[in-house]
């Protein structure tokens, strides 16, 4: 049972998301009260309820236990397997029909066919055989293919890991992830070639887009920003490869935020937020919210305050809509927005548009509230307030703020972007100054580098 998104309606696993809500709702559980018995993450059960993702089958054995339902869950997690499989079946039947030649009957079953191939693949290995890994790992899949074994690849493990590597990009240094952010994309690519199942692909695809999203982030931050398009074209595809469209909106904010702070051009950032608004067609997602935050800093950098704010209560309107599965958790890559990211907004914006009451109220709030343990936020908050120092003419003071809060980590694509506001916020006669120079030198793109080899 791969862990899959289906957003073509009615799904098989809405039955079985509405018998596991009457038994948690039975037990008096809340979805963190559940998450604390099982070892997945209470914004995954969420979707599980909702028939919008298929637990896997160990899951499965992990909620009956948890909630006693007497076999009940354990029924309606087969039921839903079973009509996804007839649908499938008639899927590749179809499929057969369309593409494949006539042949003549064969008078052994296909089936036992490969039984004995996969067993004399494995009686030609002499007990002294000195076979490499990748050769074995391949035989174990036909093997495990052949009686039956519908592996899921270990999608529960890679989504730990996306959520690893995000936790790592917040609180440590760039760019360190990166080489094996890279090295696990490759084995996943090959995870899709060794598979035809559509929810393990699915649930591969969506590994996929995570990863491929992380990569691009981490690219542009560290100036890649060649190697930082494909990626994100990659994310782009991926996730509009795995049908769910949460993933595909956030995707593209995302990709216009880093446009956004790598000084892309105002018309490619507003065509990838009017694409994932459009996409999102309504409903509230982490991605229709980051949208909304991504037009509010186009807008403010614009001069456009009227505008920018609008677009700040459009992202506290789909906020207010978000489920506590989404604002609640954090690192959860295309699946998270948190209420310190509102705040962070709000400050942004305000010091962008230069109205230095709210400004300032903003960022004290944001500035006593934000985990300090997202170092490279906190560090940008501290930058926001450089440039409003600046700009209420405590020059000194803001620029000493900056370069201090610089110290001891490197300059990613938004403090790059923010120093070079605080630089234009100058006056004449500061810009020469010596702290303004070293601020500047801060400021100078990295150089280039390229997608790193696995």
């Amino acid at each position: 049972m791969a862990e899959r998104s289906d957003a073509a309606g009615p799904a098989p696993w809405a039955a079985f998301g509405a018998v596991l809500r009457m038994w948690r709702e039975r037990r008096g559980l809340s979805l963190r009260g559940l998450a604390e018995q099982v070892r997945w993450d209470h914004s995954v059960i969420g979707k599980w309820e909702q028939g919008r993702n298929a637990p896997s089958a160990d899951a499965v054995t992990a909620l009956e236990r948890a909630l006693e339902t007497g076999g009940e869950l354990t029924e309606a997690a087969l039921r839903a397997q079973a009509m996804e499989l007839e649908r499938l079946r008639g899927e590749i039947r179809r499929l057969r029909s369309r593409t494949l030649p006539a042949r003549a009957e064969s008078t052994e079953d296909d089936d036992d066919m490969e039984r004995r191939a996969a067993m004399q693949i494995l009686a030609g290995l002499g007990t002294t055989a000195v076979v490499p890994p990748s050769v074995i790992q391949t035989i174990l899949f036909e093997v495990n293919r052949a009686i039956g074994d519908r592996d899921d690849f270990g999608l529960d493990e890679w989504e730990r890991t996306v959520w690893e590597y995000a936790y790592r990009g917040t609180t440590g240094p760039l760019g360190a992830t990166m080489q094996n952010v890279v090295t696990d994309l490759v084995e996943v690519g090959r995870l899709l070639d060794r598979t035809t199942d559509p929810l393990v692909q699915a649930g591969l695809l969506r590994v996929s887009s995570q990863l491929s999203a992380l990569l691009a982030g981490q690219l542009d931050d560290v100036g890649g920003y060649q190697a930082a398009w494909q990626a994100w074209r990659t994310a782009r595809r991926a996730a509009d490869a795995s049908g769910d469209r949460d993933l595909a909106v956030w995707i593209r904010a995302r990709e216009a935020t880093g446009a956004y702070y790598t000084g892309k051009p105002i018309e490619a950032i507003t065509r990838l937020v009017d694409e994932a608004i459009g996409l999102a067609k309504g409903a509230p997602s982490a991605g229709l919210a980051k949208a909304y935050e991504i037009r509010a800093f186009a807008l403010g950098s614009q001069g456009d305050e009227r505008g920018a704010h609008a677009a700040l209560r459009d992202l506290s309107e789909v906020f207010d809509r978000l489920p506590p599965a989404v604002t609640s958790n954090r690192h959860l890559v295309g699946f998270s927005f948190t209420e310190d990211e509102v705040r962070w907004d709000a400050a942004y914006v305000s010091a962008l548009v230069d109205d230095r009451r709210r400004a300032s109220r903003s960022l004290d709030t944001a500035l006593a509230t934000y985990p300090p343990e997202l170092v490279h936020g906190m560090a940008n908050l501290n930058y926001m307030q450089s440039l409003s120092l600046v700009r209420d003419g405590d020059v000194a003071e803001g620029l000493n703020h900056a370069l201090t809060s610089a110290q001891g980590l490197p300059v990613n694509a938004a403090r790059r972007h923010i120093a070079g506001q605080i630089l234009k916020a100058l006056p004449e006669k500061a810009r020469t100054s010596s702290a303004a120079r070293y601020l500047r030198a801060l400021t100078e793109p990295p150089e280039a580098v390229s997608l790193p080899h696995s």
